[in-house]
């Protein structure tokens, strides 16, 4: 449905924006967006870089004065809604229809400052902080936030201007299960979680993350508030997250914690209760190390059963003791709250390791960011929650500039022909872009041979370039390798992923053309350097699903017992041309950009599935020649 008043604000905006490029598929995606609303239809859009799908989808909802909530995977793309195309489309809409426009971020309750914490941490230092909920911190630290939190208007964790440790924000955060709630907390009413909440309902945009977005919808809505419309960016991220905020997940440092608190408030008269808890802590830790990197079920898991049966009767011992001691209410409010959240996890481990083999539910084990063993439990199919929670409530949009092949059917997105709307992106791929798979050993028949060529290609690669490259790889180890040979060979600024903060290594990279960057998937997405800075991507293998993620991997079995042993081709190969693509897709980011992008795995031309990954690229040559790549860079120079 053709909305003239639409495409004519469109342009307005368009032309308000310094440097402005035509991109002529933002008017037909932000038409597709509109008549979604109007038809109160779901719309699934694949939108090529540079199409400008934000403002695309973000108009429509404001023109017709419509609430939305956006919900993105990463930080980096609401950074850019908030400081960029919210504040762009804010001064849009007052001027042209002459009324008040707000956006607001929304987040999880843990990256708010806790005032509660905050007074716990005042009275700590007079108390003695060696028998405090804050003894294990950096008191200087504590020190900085406690001043902070003074002067800071919001509480976010993201406009602390210091430097601070997790395990520091977290003595000082507290999670939504965590929070005591209004009748029980002393600070309710200047509480900055419960203010963020009360400000999001005069918003017109919300934008939040995938995951806050995912337990909005499974409690009822009463993070975001009420809403009817939702656009859900970076929408090939969303089976994924979404299973993650919806799966429950059970580590050793949750006992160790319980019991150091405990200790701490019930002293020695108590201590074989006590050890009882830091036992259960050592006893799962050995556990689950003997599982880790492995699937957890019941016919292995008798061990871990044990100690779960013996931990459920022990944390409601400790959480009666906690509760009738003669210490201050608030503090045995903390540590029987995180009590009770334990068992609550305890029980549904222990009912899923008790129950039989099941296909919708799938458990391993394996370290978390702390350096903890944790058993994870997830829905293998979360298209029925998204059907009661999403589909039949509210009106939504998905947009990425990538669209798995299989996304729609396995999130269940109830529309016509099953296919998303394909929006051109406005480059020029054919003739600024190029990529070149060169004949080499199969990397999965022929490894040390493999990783001897991919040396020699990465240098001629890199000087026929002149620097300017972002060098990809699927595993850390040829990370290290390649960086350390690579170094030796070139007198250029080679940045290695780990050195650096990965937003140091991107401003670096970005300020000195003859620079590289070697990294990781960390940087397959994420990564906007337009310019000379960034000519070269090369890709050392593609990217399949490694043994250890497990999820993907089960998704995989699943398939293979509904489609006969497919599973692979059905769910980790779309995975991997999607992480191809991506990585494939931080080369051309402007008009004016062009380069190379080499895959230095023969399987992207050479298998039975190798036209499954040509034909996802935009209108790119294809070459194994690497005189067409000296080429290439030789006619880009000169122009």
């Amino acid at each position: 449905m053709y909305n003239e008043k639409l495409v004519n604000s469109l342009q307005l905006l368009a032309s308000s924006i310094e440097s402005s490029e035509e991109r002529p598929g933002q008017t037909g995606m932000a038409l597709a967006v509109d008549s979604s609303i109007a038809d109160s239809e779901h719309l699934v859009v694949e939108a090529g870089t540079g199409t400008g799908k934000t403002l695309a989808y973000l108009l429509p909802y404001a023109l017709k004065g419509k609430r939305v909530v956006v919900a993105t995977y990463t930080k980096a793309l609401q950074d850019q809604m908030l400081k960029s195309d919210l504040p762009l489309l804010k001064k849009h809409i007052e001027m042209e229809q002459n009324r008040s426009f707000n956006f607001l971020p929304l987040k999880g309750w843990n990256n708010y400052l806790c005032n509660e914490r905050v007074d716990a941490a005042e009275n700590s230092k007079s108390n003695g902080r060696q028998e405090s909920f804050f003894a294990d911190n950096d008191f200087e630290e504590i020190d900085q936030i406690i001043k902070w939190s003074k002067t800071t208007e919001t509480g976010d964790r993201s406009d602390v201007s210091f430097s601070i440790k997790e395990s520091t924000w977290d003595s000082v955060s507290v999670t939504r299960k965590e929070c005591f709630g209004k009748e029980k907390c002393p600070f309710y009413d200047s509480c900055f979680a419960v203010k963020s909440r009360e400000k999001s309902s005069q918003a017109d945009v919300i934008v939040a993350n995938h995951a806050l977005y995912a337990i909005d919808l499974a409690i009822g809505g009463h993070l975001v508030g009420p809403h009817e419309h939702v656009v859900i960016d970076e929408a090939h991220e969303m089976e994924a997250s979404f299973t993650k905020a919806w799966s429950v997940a059970l580590s050793s440092g949750r006992f160790e914690w319980l019991g150091l608190h405990a200790k701490r408030l019930l002293g020695e008269k108590q201590s074989d209760a006590v050890t009882n808890i830091i036992e259960l802590a050592e006893l799962l830790t050995k556990n689950m190390t003997q599982h880790e990197g492995q699937w957890v079920h019941s016919g292995n898991a008798a061990a871990i059963s044990e100690t779960l049966e013996l931990a459920e009767g022990r944390v409601e011992r400790i959480n009666h003791l906690v509760r009738n001691s003669n210490d201050e209410d608030r503090t045995k409010l903390r540590i029987t709250s995180a009590g009770d959240s334990l068992l609550e996890d305890i029980r549904t481990v222990r009912l899923f390791l008790s129950s039989g083999p099941t296909l919708s539910q799938v458990a391993w084990i394996e370290f978390n960011e702390r350096g903890k063993p944790e058993l994870n439990i997830s829905p293998l199919d979360v298209s029925g929650n998204l059907k009661e929670y999403l589909w039949e409530e509210k009106q939504a949009v998905l947009t990425s500039a990538t669209i798995q092949t299989n996304l729609i059917a396995r999130l269940g997105v109830p529309i016509d022909d099953g296919n998303p709307l394909r929006i051109e992106s406005p480059f020029n791929y054919k003739k600024q872009s190029l990529i070149y798979c060169p004949d080499l050993p199969d990397p999965s028949k022929d490894a040390s041979h493999w990783q001897e060529l991919v040396v020699e290609e990465i240098e001629k690669l890199i000087s026929l370039a002149g620097g300017r490259t972002l060098c990809l790889f699927t595993s850390r180890n040829e990370l290290r390798r390649v960086t350390k040979e690579i170094r030796k060979r070139l007198d250029l600024p080679i940045l290695m992923q780990g050195e650096k903060s990965p937003k140091e290594l991107l401003r670096e990279f970005a300020s000195d053309e003859k620079s590289c960057l070697f990294g990781t998937r960390t940087f397959f997405q994420g990564v906007d350097v337009p310019g000379p800075s960034l000519s070269l991507v090369i890709l050392n293998r593609i990217p399949f699903p490694g043994p250890t993620e497990f999820l993907i991997k089960a998704w995989s079995q699943q398939s293979s017992l509904k489609t006969h042993g497919f599973g692979w081709r059905e769910v980790e190969l779309p995975v991997a041309v999607l992480r191809v693509v991506q990585a494939a897709g931080r080369l051309i980011r402007k008009k004016n950009d062009s380069g190379v992008v080499a895959i230095l795995d023969p399987r992207m031309t050479r298998s039975d599935y190798a036209h499954k990954f040509l034909n996802s690229f935009p209108d790119m040559p294809v070459t194994e020649n690497i005189d067409d790549v000296e080429v290439f860079f030789t006619e880009k120079i000169k122009t």
